[in-house]
């Protein structure tokens, strides 16, 4: 059976997008290789296919999901215009905080992940997290873009914490008004930045 040009890439993205399930729902400790591989409906043999080990897994899972989250705020600056950040903390803070913890957002979910691992995933991480920070940064309409960078890294800050709060809550009721103090905050926040 002959594979198209595209087929390693086309079940990397499937195998990665399963292993960042993996790794949110059960943390880096909480799986190993052949459950992230189950996870992706593929062999043990297959992942090492396309990754050296369950670090360079978990590596790739981190950064492709801050890819995914700068990507998603590109799309609502250009779809949304000046209400771009008013639709992205309603998203947060509604679909991200309720969702199955295995779509959960990367700066949420694997973060204190990351915290726990090496070099490596560090630099890596931050390099992307940067970039994350820079698209919110340009999406902000007050004070100077060093200002503005001030004003996206706090307001990162508030969502992934208010996230991982309400996460942590049994009654939905509060889960529901630390939503929306974090909202009233964010958005506080992004018209005071100077």
């Amino acid at each position: 059976m002959r594979y198209g040009p595209n087929h390693k890439e086309e079940a990397r993205a499937k195998i990665l997008h399963a292993v960042g399930r993996g790794f949110r729902t059960q943390g880096f400790a909480g799986i190993g290789v052949d459950g992230l591989a189950k996870e992706a409906g593929v062999t043990s043999g297959a992942f090492y296919g396309h990754f050296q080990s369950k670090a360079d897994a978990f590596e790739a899972a981190a950064v492709a999901g801050l890819v995914e989250l700068r990507q998603a705020i590109e799309g609502l600056r250009t779809k949304e215009g000046g209400r771009w950040l008013e639709r992205f903390v309603d998203f947060y803070l509604s679909t991200k905080r309720t969702c199955h913890l295995g779509e959960s957002c990367a700066l949420q979910s694997l973060t204190p992940e990351v915290a726990r691992a090496g070099q490596e995933t560090k630099i890596a991480y931050e390099a992307e997290l940067l970039r994350v920070i820079e698209a919110m940064a340009e999406g902000l309409t007050h004070g100077s873009l060093s200002a503005r960078r001030k004003t996206a890294w706090a307001i990162f800050s508030m969502l992934a914490g208010g996230v991982t709060l309400s996460r942590a809550i049994h009654d939905p009721a509060v889960g529901a008004q630390i939503a929306n103090s974090v909202k009233a905050c964010v958005l506080a926040a992004a018209e005071m930045a100077k």
